[in-house]
């Protein structure tokens, strides 16, 4: 697989706050040509979205499962053009099991919510980032959404669809989870390979048998009723991004898009059924080393 000139990690969304000072709308930015990220931020009411889609507008910047049309202009960034997203892989949705977060998806008080929109897909269309346009068809997409009042404590968070074979994506979340006055260990991920779809999380009855994390790395077993899963994550270099603390944009943490991610699956015998390295993924070891199992 060609190594691609740029990666984007584009994150668009609102903070209601507790006052009216803190809210507003946002989007921040990652590049890995840069090595760098902006966050920039707008008037409150310049959000619009779509109750019944995901469809996201912010001052002539516009986001959906299709395409992404951004017209950026900040301190030391101009980024504008659209990207398209063909062939999207929908995270499967059903009432018992409403996407990556299971039946805790419908859990009221949950301090922090889940959901994957495409686990990849192909892209076509070019952006232009500081003057340098990117011709990004043919690369690698994927789209989640997140929301509710705080991240958590600490967790790890890894993603990748760069894998030598193709269509391979993975992602896996293990966090400290408040709920009803104490804290519990959840995880939630998933592994595609080709067709198949291997889901698994606290809700599915999946355990995680090793987890090893520092500040640079992170070692994670897993046990499901069917296979034995290990992801192993190396962080790359790291950018800021601003993330939600009772409902304001107060907190720094670090995310990588130029990680690699080695993902193993076994089946129940241990037979090695695959083992590849992603590389340009996506990874947030934000207070790691504070979880544990």
């Amino acid at each position: 697989m060609a190594k691609p000139s740029e990666v984007l990690a584009v994150i668009p969304g609102v903070a209601f706050g507790k006052n009216k000072e803190d809210r507003h709308a946002f989007i921040q930015v990652i590049s890995s040509a840069e090595h760098r990220s902006w966050n920039i931020q707008f008037p409150f009411d310049s959000f619009k979205a779509d109750k019944k889609r995901l469809l996201v507008e912010i001052e002539g910047n516009r986001f959906t499962p299709e395409e992404i049309t951004l017209d950026l202009a900040s301190d030391g960034l101009q980024l504008n053009g659209t990207a398209r997203n063909l062939g999207l892989h929908p995270f499967p949705v059903t009432f018992k099991s409403p996407g990556i977060m299971g039946w805790y998806a419908y859990i009221p008080f949950m301090e922090c919510f889940h959901g994957v929109v495409s686990t990849q897909h192909t892209l076509s269309g070019s952006l232009s980032l500081n003057g340098v346009e990117t011709d990004f068809t043919g690369g690698s997409g994927y789209i989640e959404k997140d929301w509710g009042t705080s991240f958590p404590e600490a967790w790890v968070w890894l993603q990748s669809n760069c894998f030598p074979s193709k269509n391979v994506s993975c992602m896996l979340s293990v966090a400290k989870i408040p709920f009803l006055g104490k804290i519990f260990p959840g995880f939630l991920g998933f592994v595609q390979i080709g067709g198949e779809l291997i889901r698994f999380g606290t809700y599915t009855g999946a355990k995680i048998t090793k987890l090893e994390s520092d500040e640079t790395h992170a070692r994670i077993q897993i046990q499901t009723k069917q296979q034995y899963i290990e992801f192993i994550a190396e962080l790359g270099p790291t950018s800021k991004l601003a993330a939600p603390r009772q409902g304001k944009m107060e907190r720094t943490i670090l995310e990588s898009i130029l990680g690699t991610i080695t993902v193993s699956v076994r089946d129940k015998d241990h037979t090695l059924v695959f083992q590849e390295t992603g590389t340009h993924s996506g990874i947030e070891l934000s207070e790691a080393k504070n979880l544990w199992m």
